[in-house]
């Protein structure tokens, strides 16, 4: 769950500090006075979309932070594999900077992350529902995806299976047109040509891995020698050959200490240590000298490395940015043309493979089939239900099931949610029929159940009320208590029938202060609650009976005196 949300020079709010609780937390305040600004920071930390007007006016930095409590294990492990140490026994630190240039820095736990990742970390601590979600639910093709998060621990299994399969058989189907393609013989003979050129200027450069680097390091060497030269000469002269030279200084030294070296054991400490100096300074004036002697001045040298350093750059800048990706280049194209120069025997052996990837294709797409429908009847029922709980009594709900003629990475099947509201009406497309607040609640009642099987922690709603008001608004706001018994919730709303039935109200205010526009954000005790939920019943004219029936319904929602 989220602990604490940090929030500093981000859009309006200047600095603000959020700490959340377990159960259920409200977040009210008038229209435009920045409730957005919260979950577009929290997207942020969830890998959400930057956008550079997010940065305060006047600053140059922003940053958003937010801190989790993780009790999921595969966020731990997902954390691990990236290289970050994690336990369940540990907070979770996400943070984003963000620049007025455009630059954006993630990291997790202090760690420079990815988006990608931050992406599929976010994912397994937040499901953030908003009314863009609604209108996802609007595209049919995107309710094979709500199925199968439903039916996931069933269905997900079964679905590798498949795409392992699947994979086989799209790699075929591409081969055998490649090789089916309507090519005449004068455009088969060119590839033909080009390939067997290709194949040849590749071999004839004769490249070896390594070689690349190996040649770049003799090169730099050839174009140093003199100085090397120059160096390791004087090196030599002053270790060994000069007339103050360090061997003859350090035999001085050795012949010194011999004389006295019996009289103490230091002393003959002392003199081993310098004797063995001087036989290793002995070794390295030698290795010296023989680099030295060995320094390669040739002209001709340099240029015959030149030349195969150019070899294989015309060779890299045409078949690949290594000579590993070369070669592997060259044993894609030795294929093509070994398949084309076979070509009628090659897609007779690639169709009889085909025909025999597709029957096991089939029956592992009919085995996906098979679990959908299961899974759909099940959906069927639970939605019906956690819709009769909404006020939404007379719903039939139905997943159309239906098939595609050819093979998809999700199998053959075509999914459409299918709905009637009233009494007497026909079956149809939710996305024809649903209205804003009908599309709230089904999306409510869709979360309601996946909140006793995913193992996202905290759910988010940002305005589910649009489109609610009277009971089914009172009726929403104990669903999402019944919710926070098991979830962490965050809700912003404007309803008080939800805003009652709050662990934790915040209030978010936009001020003006010295001509500058700030917003901030406090959480309520009782009291402020009261006036906040008055607010919400009757603007901004609160009079003594609004104060008390706001009383009355907070009591009520919490079953306690107030």
């Amino acid at each position: 769950m989220i602990l604490e949300m940090y929030i500093k020079n981000f859009a309006l709010a200047e600095e603000i500090r959020i700490d959340f609780e377990e159960g259920f937390n409200v977040l009210t305040g008038e229209t435009g006075s920045g409730k957005s600004i919260i979950i577009d920071a929290l997207n942020l930390c969830l890998g959400g979309r930057y956008d550079k007007s997010f940065v305060r006016k006047g600053t140059d930095k922003g940053l958003v932070e937010a801190i989790f409590n993780v009790t999921n294990k595969k966020v731990i492990k997902e954390l691990l594999e990236y290289g970050i140490d994690a336990s369940l026994d540990d907070n979770l630190i996400i943070s984003r900077e963000i620049y007025s240039d455009g630059k954006n820095i993630s990291r997790i736990n202090g760690r420079n992350v990815r988006i990608s990742f931050l992406k599929t970390i976010g994912s397994l601590l937040v499901d953030v529902h908003s009314q863009h979600q609604n209108q996802v639910l609007f595209n049919k093709d995107k309710h094979i995806e709500f199925l199968d998060i439903y039916g996931y621990e069933r269905i997900e299994p079964a679905k590798e299976e498949y795409l392992g399969i699947y994979n086989e058989y799209f790699d075929l189907k591409k081969k055998i047109n490649e090789l089916t393609e309507n090519k005449d013989d004068i455009q088969i003979a060119r590839e033909i040509d080009l390939l067997k050129f290709q194949i040849q200027e590749i071999e004839e450069a004769d490249l070896t891995i390594g070689e690349y680097d190996e040649l770049l390091k003799e090169r730099e060497i050839h174009r140093n020698s003199e100085k090397i030269y120059t160096s390791l000469n004087s090196s030599y002269s002053n270790l060994y050959e000069s007339n103050y030279n360090a061997f003859d200084l350090i035999s001085k030294g050795i012949k010194d200490l011999k004389s006295i070296a019996n009289i103490d054991h230091r002393l003959e400490q002392f003199y081993s240590s310098l004797e063995e100096i001087m036989y290793t300074l002995q070794d390295i004036s030698k290795d010296i000298r023989d680099y030295k002697d060995n320094v390669d001045f040739d002209i001709k040298s340099i240029d015959d490395i030149e030349m195969r350093i150019d070899t294989i750059n015309n060779v890299k800048r045409k078949y690949g940015n290594s000579i590993e990706e070369i070669l592997q280049y060259k044993d894609k194209i030795i294929q093509r043309l070994e398949d084309i120069e076979n070509r009628d025997e090659k897609i007779i052996e690639l169709k009889h493979e085909l025909e025999k990837i597709e029957k096991e294709l089939n029956q592992k797409s009919e085995k996906i089939t098979s679990i959908r429908k299961e899974i759909a009847n099940k959906l069927e029922n639970d939605i019906c239900e956690q819709l009769n709980s909404l006020n939404m009594k007379n719903v039939v709900f139905k997943v159309d099931l239906n098939q595609k003629e050819d093979y998809s990475s999700t199998g053959k099947d075509i999914i459409e949610f299918m709905i009637s509201f009233n009494i007497g009406e026909d079956l149809m497309p939710i996305y024809k029929v649903a209205s804003g607040g009908e599309m709230s609640r089904f999306m409510l009642a869709f979360k309601t159940i996946l909140s006793d099987i995913d193992k996202v922690n905290t759910l988010v709603f940002d305005e589910i009320d649009t489109g609610i008001s009277g009971i089914a608004a009172e009726i929403v706001g104990n669903k999402l208590k019944d919710i926070s018994y098991k979830k962490q919730v965050i809700s912003i709303t404007h309803l008080p029938q939800i805003a009652v039935n709050a662990n934790s109200h915040f209030r978010i205010e936009k001020v003006i202060q010295e001509s500058r526009t700030y917003t901030k954000i406090e959480k309520l005790n009782l009291e402020e609650q009261i006036k906040e939920i008055a607010r919400l019943i009757s603007g901004s004219n609160i009079t003594q009976k609004t104060i008390e029936h706001a009383k009355e319904i907070i009591q009520i929602a919490q079953n306690k005196d107030v």
